[in-house]
């Protein structure tokens, strides 16, 4: 949950005049201010990008690729994006569904007949399972309502069977272990993933999940294609998103990031580092260490046929951010359409009902609600925090972070490589940041 915070408190103040670009003293402030995280070691680098009307108004690029072998980074740098994997799987459903192919009243089933005998925690003894009240439906996938979780997310009895069953969509390993994860394709891992109980009944509660990991198999139900190559055919290639997908191309390699945490950062319950680390003496380290290096990552190959649409693509800063404006421009760009505008603004409002949302409930904040696998700020005041209504965004599990803001036509994307996601006020700093020299 602390995660979900720090995604959702770099959102929402009120709507002010903007100036058409940021003066000389604005950029070098922001740079300052960034930068001073990499110089004092907590983060390796930074790359931040932001549009305003559809033009670039601010790019900054400072630190290391790579520690160790002194790489810089720059424009080119390709990143682990994390959960913001997520909005891209939300378009290629939205296409689907836009063309007659899907519903997103269409129980899960369908298309994944395992999720028919789907059973549910039983929420007040937590030691057996029971049918739930109803099916899970393609909206509750999107929404974060389905009762799916993730492994690292508590330490339930749903959370231990998901470690049992390996039902780990991502590459992520502990202390001498190697990175890993499900080993069986997309949908052989959407049927595993049905066989585990729910945290909740559909539609209830909102709960942070692999629910677009599932999607991924339903658009390759729907297409007769693999979900890396739906995405490819239907959204990288039309877009000239170049650097997207879920490994690193060969002509990219030399331009890959190695991934960083510090402290005893634990994942699936278990201490993350490189093999031979002793656990002891990472307790109260605050050095960077590198948990996936450039050069030996499995990103770097093509070895898994689990395409995770939640939080298995790689991008450059540019690719993303053409993407977000994509998104800002109501579904086209360049001249190229990819996704209706109504599709695109049922996306970006909140699809939440009261109750789930009720005391900040779903994001431990109020004034933010969800769409269709985006954050959607539905009161900036609420919120605390320099925005607008009507604002959306995702981040990823690396510190990354975009966003589009209709209002004032502001995009702006963050990259750098450091575990966890919530340890430095990233997101919120460029936030005020970026708002506060436009409106100067």
């Amino acid at each position: 949950m602390h995660i979900l915070k720090s995604l959702a408190l770099f959102i929402g103040l009120v709507p002010l005049a903007f100036a058409a670009s940021l003066d000389a003293t604005d950029q070098k402030r922001i740079a300052s201010h960034f930068n001073a995280y990499v110089d004092d070691g907590k983060i390796p680098h930074i790359s931040v990008l932001a549009h305003q009307n559809g033009q670039e108004i601010y790019r900054h690029v400072y630190g290391y690729a790579d520690i160790e072998n002194k790489i810089q980074i720059n424009k080119d740098s390709i990143y682990r994006i994390y959960s913001m994997t997520k909005p891209v799987t939300g378009v290629a459903i939205m296409q689907l569904v836009e063309q007659g192919k899907l519903r997103l009243a269409d129980k899960v089933s369908m298309y994944i007949p395992a999720f028919k005998n789907t059973k549910v925690l039983d929420l007040e003894y937590q030691d057996y399972m029971v049918k739930p009240k109803r099916e899970i439906t393609i909206r509750d996938l999107l929404t974060h309502t389905s009762g799916l979780t993730y492994s690292w997310a508590g330490e339930g009895p749903v959370q231990q069977a998901y470690r049992k069953y390996n039902i780990r969509p991502y590459f992520f390993g502990a202390v001498d272990s190697k990175m890993s994860k499900f080993p069986g394709d997309t949908c052989a891992f959407a049927s595993a993933a049905a066989m585990a109980p729910l945290l909740h009944n559909p539609g209830e509660q909102w709960s942070y999940g692999i629910n677009m990991d599932v999607l991924g198999c339903v658009v390759e139900v729907i297409s007769g294609l693999s979900f890396a190559q739906y995405l490819q055919d239907n959204i990288f290639d039309p877009l000239e998103l170049k650097s997207m997908g879920f490994s690193v191309h060969p002509g990219d390699k030399k331009s890959f990031t190695t991934l960083y945490t510090s402290g005893a950062f634990s994942r699936d319950g278990e201490i993350v580092g490189a093999a031979g680390v002793n656990p002891a003496d990472l307790m109260f380290s605050e050095q960077l260490r590198p948990i996936d290096s450039y050069l030996e990552s499995p990103y770097l190959s093509n070895s898994s046929k689990l395409f995770d649409g939640g939080s298995g693509l790689v991008s450059n800063i540019d690719d993303y951010a053409k993407f977000g404006l994509m998104l800002m421009n109501k579904g086209e760009i360049n001249g190229v359409r990819i996704l209706s505008s109504a599709s695109v603004e049922l996306m970006s409002r909140n699809h939440l009902s009261d109750s789930v949302l009720a005391g900040g409930a779903a994001f431990g904040l109020e004034g933010i609600g969800f769409g269709l696998t985006l954050g959607v700020v539905q009161d900036a005041g609420k919120a605390a925090s320099y925005s607008t209504d009507g604002e959306f965004s995702w981040g990823g599990a690396a510190s990354t972070i975009f966003w589009v803001d209709p209002v004032n036509q502001v995009t702006a994307v963050l990259m750098t490589q450091y575990m966890p996601s919530n340890k430095y006020p990233l997101r919120e700093d460029l936030k005020a940041l970026i708002y506060s020299g436009l409106s100067n």
